[in-house]
């Protein structure tokens, strides 16, 4: 390899590295280095951390005592627990940013361990490396990250292998649980998974080892919590953040309510309502107004809430749609109901009170902790953030691709389909199937239930480019199978008498395919698997 002196040529064996590997692996390495510089930039630009008054300062104090709170599950906690042993805040985002990292590189492992070319492999990463809103996010003491981190784990212990070992299984259904346990979206996360086993019919002792690791550390926080707050549940907040969804679309005069209920009508009128936040935060909202005891409260907010959905189902699912459209128009704004886009901008300067950011910085202790910006640094990220992150339309096209790989299928049976399991196509299909499901309920659940954001499309970008990747892999093997001489239902013969199992193994798989077309699985190199 001409790039590499002779002296470093001669290093690689010893580090079991041959050049061709370099070259094979040429564009993620190009991609993992942009993304670990403008880590460290994001570490000099911004010292020591970013927080978001609310969720980081409890999150923070939560590490401190580690109870299950009202509101936040105590997953996040548990991580900076761990950190706070350093006693240095800036620790936080390095290790985040660590992880950031980490993760485009674990998908590209799983792609080209698939079969994915590593162009598109690399491609497929190339978001969650090199997203700007990515990079911000992780610079937070916030819980996306370690959300990301596991909920990763989760999929690539399901996706590795042709047929996941019960070992396998029980390591995603932990992952997901803990997932969960850090952002309680992610039991949705487990439910889909638990249906792509049924659906790929792995066997009941693979479904079940997922099932129980994925139920008993929920199980058992829900006993934690319930010791604490008298109820079995992950957090008591669900109810707050239905109410402030729903209350600025609801038509009281639609709705059959008591009169204690009647309190939580807005006093604002339709046109002039705010936003979900105001509802559940701003202390002039009815939730806080109303003269209700607690108990009553959440009763009565639970039941304003339900019923706005059941008398106005048009406005819910209008609302609903619309935000989780809003994830894949061009442009990033936010509108006045929206939670504003400029939190998870580096900034210039002072923001806004109101995007939650401005607040004095919280450490380990509960003490403060100065701000340092260098100016230069800084000024870069801003520049970069304005042009690079994931377009909507992109976002768009990527769920198109794996859909379109979810419905596709090269017309073959492997040797796996004849002993009772799906064939490769099906495997593809069904990880499509489970990427992209998966990346639809991390953006339609916050937008029925908490509010559009940002930051709640970050997940996504771990979900929907591996499934465009199988999604691309699948569509141009169809293609390609389908230009083949005798295409049509009956093209390759079933493997069913030993005329036609010579056929297809000698046929089909050695003269026939095109080579550049790989089963999923196979080395792209020509290796041994």
């Amino acid at each position: 390899m001409k790039t590499i002196p002779a002296g470093w040529r001669a290093l690689l064996p010893m580090f079991g590295i041959r050049p061709a590997d370099l070259r094979r692996h040429c564009l993620i390495i190009l991609l993992a280095s942009l993304a670990s510089a403008l880590r460290v930039l994001a570490m000099v630009a911004y010292r020591p951390a970013f927080e978001f008054a609310g969720d980081s300062y409890a999150y923070l104090q939560l590490a401190r005592h580690l109870t299950p709170d009202s509101v936040r599950p105590a997953g996040y906690p548990v991580m900076l627990r761990a950190l706070a042993g350093t006693g240095e805040l800036w620790v936080v985002p390095a290790v985040q940013h660590a992880l950031g990292v980490a993760l485009g590189l674990v998908l590209y492992a799983l792609l080209t361990h698939r079969g994915i070319a590593p162009g598109v492999a690399a491609l497929a990463a190339a978001p969650v490396l090199l997203d700007a809103y990515q990079v911000n996010i992780e610079h937070f003491v916030m819980a996306e990250t370690l959300f990301d981190v596991l909920m990763v784990a989760g999929v690539v212990a399901l996706l590795w292998n042709p047929q996941p070992s019960p070992w396998a299984c029980g390591l995603a259904g932990g992952m997901l649980a803990l997932a969960a346990l850090v952002r309680t979206v992610g039991i949705a996360l487990g439910l889909l998974a638990l249906l792509y086993l049924v659906a790929r019919r792995v066997g009941w002792s693979r479904s079940v080892a997922f099932a129980g690791t994925l139920a008993v550390p929920l199980l058992g926080y829900m006993f934690w919590f319930h010791a604490t707050h008298g109820s079995y549940a992950l957090t008591g907040g669900d109810t707050y953040w239905l109410y402030g969804r729903v209350a600025p679309i609801a038509d009281c005069a639609r709705l059959d309510l008591t009169p204690s209920t009647n309190q939580l009508c807005s006093p604002h009128p339709p046109g002039e309502r705010p936003g979900p936040n105001y509802y559940v935060w701003n202390h002039h909202s009815p939730r806080f107004t109303v003269g209700l005891p607690e108990a009553a409260k959440k009763a009565a907010l639970a039941d304003f809430a339900h019923q706005v959905i059941e008398h106005q189902p048009e406005d819910y699912a209008r609302m609903v749609l619309g935000d989780v459209a809003h994830y894949f128009a061009p442009g990033r704004r936010s509108g006045p109901r929206d939670w504003p886009v400029g939190t998870w901008r580096f900034p210039a300067g002072p923001v806004p009170a109101y995007w939650n950011t401005s607040a004095p910085l919280v450490t380990f202790d509960g003490g403060g902790a100065a701000r340092g910006v260098a100016p230069a640094p800084a000024a870069f990220l801003r520049a970069y953030q304005h042009h690079v992150y994931t377009p909507g339309p992109a976002l768009g096209a990527l769920a198109v691709l794996a859909v379109l790989g979810a419905a596709a299928g090269v017309p073959r049976r492997s040797r796996a389909s004849r002993n009772g399991e799906h064939g490769e196509t099906g495997r593809i299909r069904a990880d499509c199937a489970l990427l992209i499901t998966a990346g639809m309920a991390l953006l339609v659940i916050p937008s029925a239930t908490v509010c559009f954001d940002y930051r709640y499309m970050l997940p996504a970008l771990l979900l929907f480019p591996p499934a465009a990747a199988f999604g691309w892999h699948q569509v141009t093997a169809a293609r390609a199978a389908a230009e083949l001489p005798g295409k049509g239902s009956g093209w390759p013969p079933e493997p069913a008498t030993t005329g036609n199992k010579d056929f297809y193994d000698h046929g089909v798989n050695n003269r026939i395919c095109p080579t550049p077309i790989l089963p999923l699985g196979a080395p792209a190199d020509g290796g041994t698997a």
